[in-house]
């Protein structure tokens, strides 16, 4: 999972008139022909996207020389068993536009610093992932530092450098809305992913408009914590290659309604013990593959600013199952934006289903846990959103006692 960095850009329009006959009206002394235009007037405050506003102009002016500043404050509130968890997370990010600094085309820097405090439901699940999407022990971190660079009008992408590998990979597109750690990252892959991200080097090329490839290396053992920039370099680190392709389709009227099927695989170094068996043998490498699909549906797809209209995703992921935790995995997810007048909610429901292995020297056939989530998403401003959630976990961990969670997720936009 993982918070968006939200983009802030300015914009200025000058209103033209005409009289009846087609022709500019004569000056005036009430209109005079040299007369400057009016200045843009800055949106409020609850209609802006931040909830510290644009600080007089500045913030805009920065986005406009590109440099762009965002702080997201993100809370959860969760119960489960009677007991009640609290945490904290903290994204503060910084972009650089090459372009818009003067320099080049196409060059993008990002540094993206997290603190995440407080204390997860997990502990009180016993799920073999994590309850919710921000849920990680208390730590402070460079989580995200790279460079990325587009080329011929952007049908290539390159990018160096720390990075969220699940961005690529494994996040749908629509799909942040579920807090549910499954719906964002494949459990199946070992992706860098929040908070665990990894150095390394990707590449994505279209080729067509319809079709994109992308390709990367990780380091194969990242750790949460610090600045993260020397783990890759360890003896026995191992690394991650992995490469996916997509299609894109558009249909129905004004081509608006569309989806992406994707499809890709892993393949991983490093030291792995043999899992189901009480002599476990050791291996140097683990692989697997991953499917995902999403198509959405707008209620009215004839008018380009009516967001309203219906998500559907399906994912499914494999790994080898001697010596991988989980190793398949199923889901789905449906969500409707813009629920009656509130045009801006969602709500949805998912869910999915994977196996479960004992550690290594336990000769105990696997398990499957399966989940359920349900949420309602209010945005009440572009930059404050409350998030009702209820979860049900069957056989958490594999072989734990049905668990329901239930809870609320704060996030403001600073």
């Amino acid at each position: 999972m993982r918070v968006a960095v939200v983009a802030v850009v300015a914009g200025a329009g000058i209103a033209a008139w005409t009289d009846a006959a087609g022709a500019q009206p004569q000056a005036t002394a009430e209109s005079p022909a040299d007369a400057p235009p009016d200045p843009p007037s800055e949106p409020s405050w609850l209609d802006g996207d931040h909830a510290t506003g644009a600080w007089g102009g500045a913030r805009n002016d920065l986005a406009n020389r590109g440099v762009q500043l965002d702080v997201v404050y993100a809370s959860d509130l969760f119960t489960a068993r009677g007991e009640t968890a609290a945490l904290g997370h903290v994204d503060a990010a910084v972009t650089l536009d090459s372009h818009k600094l003067g320099l080049w085309d196409g060059g993008t820097m990002y540094a993206l610093g997290q603190n995440n405090h407080g204390s997860g439901i997990n502990d009180q699940v016993g799920s073999a992932q994590p309850v919710t999407n921000l849920e990680a022990e208390p730590y402070t971190q460079l989580t995200e530092l790279f460079y990325e660079q587009a080329l011929f009008d952007q049908k290539l992408r390159i990018r160096i450098g720390k990075q969220d590998g699940n961005r690529e990979f494994g996040t749908p597109r629509f799909g942040g809305n579920f807090i549910n750690n499954n719906f964002g990252m494949f459990p199946t892959a070992p992706i860098p992913s929040y908070p665990t991200t990894g150095l390394g080097a990707f590449a994505a090329v279209q080729p067509a408009a319809w079709l994109t490839g992308k390709a990367a290396i990780f380091e194969g053992s990242p750790e949460v914590g610090g600045f993260g920039l020397g783990n890759a370099f360890r003896d026995g680190a191992g690394s991650l290659v992995v490469g996916s392709a997509a299609v894109t389709h558009h249909e129905g009227q004004a081509a608006r309604h569309g989806g992406t099927t994707s499809a890709g695989a892993w393949r991983q170094t490093g030291e792995f013990a043999e899992l189901g068996v009480a002599a476990p043998r050791a291996f140097d490498s683990n692989a697997g593959f991953f499917l995902q699909h999403d198509e959405r549906i707008y209620l009215h797809p004839e008018d380009a600013n009516d967001p309203r209209g219906l998500t559907v995703i399906l994912r499914f992921g494999w790994a080898r199952p001697d010596r991988s935790a989980i190793d398949r995995y199923a889901g789905g997810s449906a969500a409707w934006h813009g629920v009656g007048a509130r045009s801006n909610d969602t709500i949805g429901i998912g869910g999915g289903t994977y196996t479960v292995a004992e550690p290594p020297g336990i000769a105990v056939a696997r398990s499957r846990e399966t989940f359920l989530e349900a949420f309602y998403k209010a945005r009440f401003t572009s930059f404050a959103s409350v998030q009702p959630d209820l979860q049900w976990f069957a056989r958490p961990g594999g072989h734990g006692a049905s668990a329901v969670v239930a809870g609320v997720r704060l996030k403001i936009k600073l």
